[in-house]
């Protein structure tokens, strides 16, 4: 096993490790969700402390100690630091959702693709402005049930097959998947029309309505309790939804 590792990494939170290190948690591009040690990373003039300011885009080289069974960060640049994440409390809180998904799925289980997937979203709220957080975050969200292989088809009953209306508010069950007016039995959760319409790529110029917004956080809240097995929610979402 070759012990040193260049690679892409996203920093995601770090705790004390000792008087002048840090213990970094970091979703990695090739070995996913892991624990690294930069040591000296808690003095002011350390050399690893830009390299693991949360949600920056870096690349490192991570050595493996195999005896004690430790990572740890030796060096690396800063590819981006998404600056625009300490001036809007949106941006940060749909950042701080996301590394909380990250965790509860184990990093997306270790995929390229979802480290792909984190790193455009991260970008994407860097340069997006504020109003358009919501839609970001909801679009990744849409596309990382698509990698795990678990989101629904919108365009017909998952019972019996009848073909959904266009731009029409439908019902769905726990997993987030369609349930026509002949399936359904008592109440059930809705998904507005045009929200549905925003999952399906026929709202080009992203969602901005409070109650579909709702609707859809609601709609995918609910898949991903599922997934996980936990409640699930969003730490201010009334801030990202605002």
């Amino acid at each position: 096993m070759n012990r040193l590792h260049k690679d892409r990494y996203i920093p995601l939170k770090s705790s004390a490790l000792g008087d002048n290190h840090r213990s970094v948690l970091m979703l990695t591009a090739s070995q996913g969700l892991i624990y690294a040690a930069a040591f000296g990373a808690a003095g002011k003039k350390g050399r690893l402390r830009p390299l693991i300011q949360p949600f920056s885009l870096c690349e490192g080289e991570l050595y493996f100690d195999p005896v004690k069974k430790l990572w740890r960060l030796k060096d690396g640049s800063c590819i981006d630091v998404h600056d625009s994440f300490h001036s809007s409390l949106k941006k940060y809180y749909a950042a701080t959702f996301w590394c909380e998904l990250i965790l509860k799925t184990h990093g997306g289980a270790g995929s390229e693709g979802f480290f792909l997937l984190t790193a455009n979203l991260l970008d994407q709220l860097d340069l997006s402005k504020p109003v358009a957080v919501p839609s970001v975050l909801i679009q990744s969200l849409w596309t990382f049930l698509d990698l795990e292989g678990i989101q629904p088809d919108l365009t017909s009953c998952a019972r019996c097959g009848r073909r959904a209306p266009e731009n029409r508010t439908i019902c769905y069950d726990a997993g987030g998947h369609v349930v026509c007016s002949h399936c359904r039995i008592g109440t059930m959760p809705l998904l507005s029309a045009k929200g549905r319409s925003y999952l399906l790529g026929q709202e080009k110029e992203g969602i901005s309505e409070a109650s579909d917004i709702d609707s859809l956080f609601t709609y995918l809240l609910m898949i991903l309790r599922g997934l996980t097995g936990s409640s699930f929610e969003i730490d201010g979402l009334e801030i990202i939804t605002s």
